[in-house]
């Protein structure tokens, strides 16, 4: 809006530009998640063969779930909050463009 009104104001590029930085974090997450995912795999089972790695073996899948269902839950919240930002912009666009008379 370029006009106050109600003694509110929204600022559409705002908006967006804060939906893209959500969009950067995202897409930085979810490569961090991968490039964990690649050590997993390249590592195999580094854990010993003695009883403290047998433990950590038999727990390891519980682990890697926990840690990347973080991961997820994390990336799934920033695409969230950037999907509202746009909606928000959107939502006022519309409202700006509502309340503009016709030919101007």
């Amino acid at each position: 809006m370029t006009e106050r009104s109600g003694g509110y104001q929204a600022e559409r590029a705002g908006l967006l530009r804060r939906a893209r930085a959500f969009a950067d974090e995202r897409d930085r997450m979810a490569a961090e998640c991968a490039a964990l995912e690649e050590v997993f795999l390249r590592e195999g089972r580094p854990l010993g063969d003695d009883q403290y790695g047998a433990e950590l073996e038999r727990n390891l899948p519980k682990l890697k779930e926990s840690v990347f269902g973080g991961f997820r839950a994390y990336i799934d919240e920033l695409e969230g909050v950037r999907k509202g930002l746009i909606a928000n912009a959107d939502g006022y666009r519309a409202a700006e463009q509502a309340g503009t008379a016709p030919g101007e």
